[in-house]
């Protein structure tokens, strides 16, 4: 075996050593899957995140000041909780990754780690030369933050193949683990890619709830659960409202029904564990009672916090008004006063959801005192036929809520 080979599964040992699943090692340029990625960008797929429009070229390795004698080392770290993720009584879904601790601080420590021992064992072999005095040398280490078409590359290391669902399937069989990246200043013989093997099968393409891979391996983000839950800065569209159901952060369903992750072992990753207090435990009215400082604390560590404060109570508020339940009324009822006026909006539609002719009360006082014009639409769509004029200005919230608010038969 030759040294850069040797050192190239010593690499890769040393990964598992640290817990990762998979470890590959690709060549630095990618040129057919940049030209599906630019296609893809063309398209409008990427819907608002308008960060992957940035430096196209980079992410797949064809612009010029990529040098030819890099390697990308695909990492993949398991995350799989054991079973489908639930939601709690009266609670709503939040996908499986998201449960635990924050997957970019977990990987990045993984990968740190892994970069250091790199650093220091391409030395000797050769492949570094050693450092002067005072200098610093840094791997570059990515976890979604850097401009690197991940799983493009992790397939062509090998770790597996790209699903119908675009996400990787792993070659021992699975697509639930997280990717991340080491960017080596000197080439190793790249692995071999795997072959496609999902066939025929088409499971993942029945099961989306919104339609959203438009094309075997092609998703529209536009229409994916996970990116109007989590990427999506503004109202979800009506449309997807119902099929979100009681999803408030991203979706599973394409892995759930893949039959490959039939193979799926459970993670021992501590830092991905569930977290016993985190906010997938809490009810969906309690959710949507959340303060700014409770949810900062709450999300410190949690990818959670992608979504945003706004953002999160939207979805906790769509999940009300598919789900209906004990308290659901009352709380949708209270969050039409929300400080953010997308909570104010989404829980006009919610709340005509959850009873359409006990809301039109609340719906219209809010209306006569709603300045925000999105807000405005939304309970104007809730009450057919009732728009009233916009006010000249705000007017304090009559006391006649008690009605409604109290001995309200809820919905389940």
């Amino acid at each position: 075996m030759s040294p850069r080979r040797e050192f190239r599964e010593a690499l890769r040992q040393e990964g598992f050593r640290r817990g990762f699943s998979a470890v590959g090692f690709a060549p630095p340029r990618l040129p057919l899957a940049g030209a599906r990625f630019r296609e893809w960008l063309a398209a409008g797929r990427h819907g608002e995140m308008g960060w992957l429009d940035r430096l196209p070229e980079r992410r797949s390795g064809e612009d010029p000041e990529t040098a030819a004698d890099r390697t990308v080392v695909a990492c993949a770290l398991n995350y799989y909780a054991g079973e489908p993720a639930r939601a709690p009584e009266g609670g709503g879904v939040v996908s499986q990754y998201a449960r635990g601790e924050d997957y970019h601080r977990v990987l990045d420590r993984k990968l740190r780690a892994l970069a250091r021992w790199t650093e220091r064992a391409a030395v000797p072999a050769g492949l570094l030369a050693p450092r002067k005095p005072g200098a610093r040398r840094r791997i570059p280490v990515l976890v979604d933050h850097g401009p690197l078409l991940e799983k493009a590359y992790a397939e062509r290391a090998g770790l597996g193949w790209t699903g119908k669902h675009s996400n990787l399937v792993a070659t021992r069989g699975s697509s639930w683990f997280f990717l991340g990246e080491l960017i080596l200043p000197f080439a190793l013989p790249p692995d071999e890619a795997h072959p496609d093997r999902c066939g025929s099968c088409s499971r993942c393409i029945t099961a989306c709830p919104t339609d959203a891979i438009v094309a075997p391996y092609v998703v529209d983000s536009r229409r994916c659960i996970s990116y109007l839950t989590i990427e999506l800065r503004g109202p979800i569209p009506v449309r997807f409202r119902e099929a979100i159901g009681d999803r408030i952060f991203g979706c599973d369903d394409c892995q759930d029904v893949c039959p490959w992750n039939r193979f799926a072992a459970k993670a021992d990753e501590p830092d991905l564990a569930a977290s016993p207090d985190g906010l997938h435990g809490e009810t969906l009215a309690r959710l949507l009672s959340l303060t700014p400082a409770e949810f900062r604390e709450r999300t410190r560590r949690s990818a959670l916090r992608r979504a945003g404060y706004a953002g999160f109570l939207r979805n906790v508020a769509v999940a009300l008004g598919n789900t209906g339940g004990p308290g659901a009324f009352a709380a949708l009822v209270r969050a039409l006063d929300h400080e953010e006026p997308l909570v104010r909006g989404h829980a006009a539609w919610a709340l005509a959801r959850v009873d359409p002719v006990r809301a039109r009360g609340p719906l219209v006082e809010r209306l006569g005192v709603e300045r925000d014009p999105g807000a405005r639409r939304e309970l104007a769509a809730a009450l057919p036929g009732t728009i009233p004029a916009r006010p000249a200005s705000a007017k304090p919230r009559s006391s006649g809520l008690a009605g409604v608010t109290q001995g309200v038969r809820h919905e389940s």
